[in-house]
């Protein structure tokens, strides 16, 4: 009975829909608002600017010697950073199908050929360039901020703001794309450079939100980092987060209280497996229960943590699957979990040949160890979209709410360098199930698209949607207690991801008091010389903030500009600095951070939630999950 009143509602709404978007295809298309944080009108998908894609294809690559070249010369004093910004050793290159893998290949007249792996599943490599939605706006009185030349960024906003304040670190891992603790000098931002960063931050057009990420080195080692959270707080920035290997928020539970207060929302926690044997590249001797302490004391203090896993094929490629076991289990704690394949940067920029194939691993493979390692019916080819692919909802926020003094967070990174997978989870069980298991969440992103580019009313825009959230709906294949209902508030709530931040948005978005909770697990990968593409810099997803202004996170460490601009801007030596600071502790070689208590905790095994008999259409479910083991 449940299951016909479930078919019969579905088949409701996609009569309802079908009339609906009929009706809406033979009126005449509204034109979208000109809000006053962006350089014109809202952006129809035809007016944006394609990505490129597609294979075979043509691009600019750089040859890694030359441009290793160009920066030594910067760093001797035979050329300067205008001299570099030209010349940063550009050479052609090509994308290329061959063999069952995605290439890139380039030859440099000086220093002879170059190959890399982009990926060895070419149909889901074309199947994230095919969903790409196209890029946002180009940027509008943006001079003081995008001047590197080729590498300089020209369109959006990008997800992310990162802030390095130090180059110290507490640690002396490998890989490390910025070669912490190995240079011969230490570079810190000041409160100074601070100010001049965000208030360049918000001087251009699309002024939209963004996630402000501390790093460094480690950020929590520079003398200014909770003053640094502070002053971005004042300036209006409240989506405020660090990148740490979360020492400092082991050692006290204080720490992380005065961090949130201060006004930091979540901590991106290095992770990169969750037994020691697979973290004894970083040389911390108890590294799990420092994450296990970090991990409490960040969410006693109200914050929440996302997982940031670097992969190296060989090293813990193996154990991704264990890490999205470990995270559903502690989804209490765990806001989500961002995967980043190695860049052969910093301490590993001289990788040999050799070590570079067998250690590089395409963000394609992640998609399929996690089908392998997992029992959650994970597919790669229905379960796996662009992480640009967030956009569509950014842009349908935008749509609605007309008046914002910012736009809303738009993550148009380039469809081969990030991918995102969400999960419905239970949170009081910790057991997942993949997302278009029970909903057509392509059509529903197809839907959302043809709905906002129609510029109808706001009110007849969130109808439209509706209509469309139920028409994707399949009930009969969801688990036991979810229905309509459920699914709209997760819809709804899951949109503080892209939308408006305020003094209270750290709080609500903070909140875990849902029994149902999205959870998105998301590949991100950064280019280093071997693989580098100047088609996709144009937008930067993740543009670090100098004082040279902000260039793209793969510009600034795989293409040189970090050890260009730290060698002219750079505090002092290591032997200056440690004269007159005196010397931090770094934890290396199996050495042990002392903790005040000692931590226990096993992942137990993951499960898969079944589909269960239908409830009620519209009606509030309390029935249990049935799971299997």
């Amino acid at each position: 009975m449940f299951e016909s009143m479930a078919s019969h509602s579905r088949l409701a709404s996609s009569a309802a829909w079908t009339i609906a978007s009929s009706v809406n295809r033979v009126l005449p298309e509204g034109a979208l608002p000109a809000p006053s944080w962006a350089p014109g009108r809202l952006l129809k998908k035809h007016q944006r600017t394609p990505m490129r894609t597609g294979v075979p294809r043509r691009t600019l690559s750089l040859c890694p010697d030359c441009n290793r070249e160009a920066v030594e010369a910067v760093i001797r004093g035979q050329n300067d950073v205008a001299g570099f910004r030209e010349r940063p050793g550009i050479i052609d290159a090509e994308i290329l199908e061959e063999g069952g893998r995605i290439l890139m290949r380039k030859a440099c007249e000086t220093h002879g050929p170059f190959e890399d792996v982009l990926s060895n599943h070419p149909d889901f490599f074309q199947r994230m360039e095919a969903q790409s939605l196209g890029g946002d706006f180009d940027c509008v009185g943006d001079r003081e901020v995008h001047d590197h030349g080729p590498n300089s960024i020209r369109a959006g906003r990008g997800s992310y703001l990162i802030v390095d304040l130090t180059n110290r670190c507490n640690m002396m891992c490998r890989p490390c794309f910025m070669d912490a603790n190995g240079v011969g000098y230490v570079d810190e931002t000041d409160m100074e450079d601070l100010k001049t960063i965000f208030d360049r931050a918000g001087s251009f057009k699309p002024n939209r939100e963004i996630n402000v990420l501390f790093s460094g080195g480690e950020a929590t080692l520079s003398p200014i980092f909770l003053d640094a959270i502070r002053h971005a707080k004042s300036m209006g920035f409240h989506r405020l987060h660090v990148s740490t290997n979360g020492i400092r928020f082991a050692e006290s539970r204080d720490f992380a209280v005065e961090a949130s207060a201060a006004g930091l929302h979540g901590v991106y926690l290095q992770f990169d497996g969750v037994s020691e044997e697979k973290n004894k590249h970083r040389g911390l001797g108890n590294y799990i229960e420092v994450k296990l302490r970090a991990l409490e004391n960040i969410a006693a203090a109200g914050m929440q943590t996302t997982l940031q896993v670097t992969v190296v094929n060989g090293l813990n490629n193996d154990c991704v699957g264990e890490i999205v076991r470990f995270a559903l289990r502690n989804a209490d704690q765990i806001h989500g979990v961002i995967f980043q394949p190695v860049m052969f940067t910093g301490r590993d920029e001289r990788i040999s040949t050799e070590d570079r194939y067998a250690e590089r691993y395409p963000l394609s493979q992640l998609a399929y160890d996690l089908q392998a390692q997992t029992s959650i019916d994970w597919r790669p080819m229905r379960d796996w979209y662009p992480a640009s692919a967030y956009a569509i909802f950014s842009h349908l926020d935008d749509v609605l709410d007309r008046g914002s003094e910012r736009g809303s967070l738009f993550p148009d990174m380039h469809p081969d360098h990030a991918i995102m997978s969400p999960l419905l989870v239970d949170t009081d069980k910790g057991k997942a199930i993949p997302i278009p298991t029970f909903f057509d969440l392509g059509r529903f992103m197809q839907d959302v698209v043809q709905i906002t580019d129609s510029g109808r009313p706001p009110r007849v825009t969130r109808a439209m949607v509706l209509l469309s959230l139920l028409r994707n709906f399949n009930q009969a294949k969801a688990p036991s207690g979810l229905g309509p209902y459920e699914l709209r508030s997760l819809f709804e709530g899951s949109l503080y991801r892209f939308t408006r931040s305020d003094d209270d948005w750290s709080r609500q978005a903070s909140a875990k008091t849902a029994h149902w909770r999205l959870m998105f697990f998301n590949g991100m990968w950064f280019q280093d010389a071997y693989n580098y593409d100047f088609a996709t810099i144009y937008n930067s997803n993740a543009p670090v903030a100098t004082w040279q202004g902000e260039i793209s996170f793969c510009a600034y460490n795989g293409g040189g500009w970090r050890k260009v601009l730290e060698s002219v801007h750079h505090t002092a030596t290591v032997a200056d600095w440690y004269r007159n600071h005196g010397r931090h502790q770094i934890y290396a070689a199996g050495k042990k951070v002392h903790l005040v208590e000692s931590l226990s905790r096993r992942p137990e095994p993951l499960v898969q939630i079944e589909a269960a008999p239908v409830g009620t259409f519209f009606t509030r479910g309390s029935r249990d999950l049935e799971m299997k083991g």
